[in-house]
């Protein structure tokens, strides 16, 4: 008989953590079902109810069942790209586009396709930096800067990290940036825009441009930094935010041909892991891109309600002491809570105000900021999206910050669990 080989410990990854908003989503949820108040600010999920036309095509369609091309449904990428030559002017023989089950694997697979290290503008979303650690890469932090503006990243502050890193002999190949951003709800300038753009095309820098929320600035148009870099500019977007559909999973990528190749090597990324989205959901979503006026209206009307229910909570939040500006577009505030909390870091503010008040939020650390500053990423989507286009239509389209308790009854109520908390 031969000898009985020892056995052996499986060989793992380091351990990757569960994403913080789905893990304060979860834990919003588990709470409520055993019966504990909670004030669910912790998690990104727009409130209203899906738009008929978008349910009637899903429905007309449920039966489709075969596999569709790794790329997407060629109709929808052909009225994709249509969108977005409305929205910017895009060349739209200069683009192509890829579709995936959320814009969450689109970014993945891009810092996977343009290898070398990212440079990340902090804070930035949760999923960005361990997107680039699961890949073996470097992040390297661009600092910003928060203020009634926007969100500030200057194109010296970039070339500077650029040289920075090279110098320390790390390999910055691409900068991942998300306006109107979370955590903050802010977006950057038009003249940042260009200095950062003219910045990544002279140092060589793919952008990569998470406009998730790019329908949902609160005042202007559509605004993208590819309008400056046009070459050198990978758009991710999707319908989750502004459609309210973050459980279909639809998300899209532009992709310019100028980087030659890089369209082919996500498609084969794709062909290897999620092969295509549901054939139901990507017909459906055509409807999405086309431009329809009741399309358009429910992406106006829900940006309206978004800006003042944001608007009301940073008053809120300023009339008890803490330091919060207005968003300029999505549904997070980003609130600096020392001057009135006397805590040394963020993940224990967070945790007591779980405990304590029953107000679930996100802490700045989970977002790349200083442990130690008293930053948490706030919510705005705890009330019934039906209920605030009601009173809305009822408003003949006008909505105040003064309108929120009328249809959101859990946000004063979550700010008066905060300012008794505090006080």
């Amino acid at each position: 008989m031969p000898d009985t080989l020892a056995p052996r410990a499986v060989q793992l990854m380091p351990p990757v953590s569960v994403s913080p908003t789905l893990a304060a989503d979860a834990l919003a949820h588990a709470r409520r079902q055993q019966g504990q108040e909670t004030y669910h600010m912790g998690f990104g999920q727009a409130p209203f109810p899906a738009p008929k036309r978008l349910i009637d095509a899903m429905q007309t369609h449920a039966h489709e069942k075969g596999y569709l091309p790794v790329a997407g449904l060629p109709e929808l990428r052909r009225a994709v790209i249509r969108h977005q030559h409305r929205l910017l002017g895009t060349d739209m023989d200069g683009v192509d586009v890829l579709v995936a089950p959320g814009s969450k694997l689109i970014l993945y697979a891009v810092q996977m396709a343009v290898t070398g290290d990212l440079l990340l503008p902090t804070p930035s979303w949760v999923s960005y930096a361990p997107q680039a650690a699961m890949l073996g890469q470097k992040t390297i932090a661009v600092p910003s800067e928060q203020t009634d503006a926007g969100y500030l990243i200057s194109g010296e502050t970039l070339a500077r990290a650029i040289r920075d890193a090279r110098a320390a002999g790390k390999n910055p190949t691409k900068l991942l940036l998300n306006y109107p951003n979370n955590p903050t709800g802010l977006s950057i300038p038009d003249t940042l825009m260009q200095e950062i753009a003219q910045v990544c095309i002279d140092q060589g820098i793919v952008i990569i441009a998470d406009e998730i929320y790019g329908r949902l600035a609160f005042e202007g148009p559509y605004r993208s930094i590819s309008a400056y870099a046009p070459e050198h500019t990978v758009v991710t977007t999707g319908l989750s935010k502004h459609l309210s559909v973050g459980g279909w999973r639809l998300g899209v990528g532009v992709i310019p041909k100028s980087i030659g190749g890089l369209f082919d090597v996500l498609s084969g990324i794709a062909s290897e892991t999620w092969s295509c989205v549901a054939a139901p959901i990507q017909i459906a979503a055509i409807e999405a891109y086309e431009g329809h006026d009741d399309i358009e209206n429910f992406i106006s009307d829900c940006s309206k309600i978004h800006a003042a229910v944001t608007r009301y909570i940073a008053s809120s939040l300023r009339a008890i002491g803490a330091d919060c500006v207005d968003a300029q577009g999505g549904f997070y505030l980003w609130p600096d809570f020392a001057p009135i909390a006397n805590y040394g870091a963020s993940t224990t503010l967070s945790h007591d105000l779980i405990t304590q008040a029953g107000v679930v939020t996100l802490p700045g650390l989970a977002f790349g900021e200083d442990p130690a500053v008293l930053r948490l990423r706030l919510s705005a989507c705890d009330y019934d999206g039906a209920d605030a286009l009601a009173v809305l239509h009822g408003s003949e389209g006008r909505i105040t910050p003064e309108d929120v308790p009328r249809f959101a009854p859990r946000i004063p109520l979550a700010m008066s669990a905060l300012k008794q908390f505090f006080d």
